[in-house]
């Protein structure tokens, strides 16, 4: 895997991460918003409630899309390694390799 690769990876992970801490808040924040008596809060709790409802789209939509891509990752790394078994094995025994070495550290 290239670094350009891992890199977006690790984007996509930290937007999913954050798209779950802001829905958290605005839950909080539209549960407190319920105990605040006003006309102007009703507007801000239907604004929150969109909010809310937004973000848990967009964050089922960001799972659902890294669901698709590591079921495609894993296709392709099972079809490589059933077409290169013995590459597949010297892959393996390198990456072994390595870490034993770092962990030797």
């Amino acid at each position: 895997m290239s670094d350009t690769t891992v890199q977006l990876a690790l984007g996509k992970e930290k937007i999913v991460e954050d798209l779950r801490v802001l829905l958290t808040d605005s839950e909080e924040m539209l549960r407190l918003a319920t105990a605040v008596p006003g006309e102007g809060v009703d507007a801000l709790r239907e604004r929150l409630r969109t909010h809310v409802d937004s973000l848990q789209l967009a964050l089922g939509d960001a799972q659902s899309v890294a669901k698709q891509h590591y079921r495609v990752a894993a296709d392709n790394t099972d079809r490589y390694v059933r077409e290169n078994p013995w590459q597949a094995v010297g892959i393996g025994a390198g990456i072994g390799f390595l870490l034993g070495v770092l962990a030797a550290r």
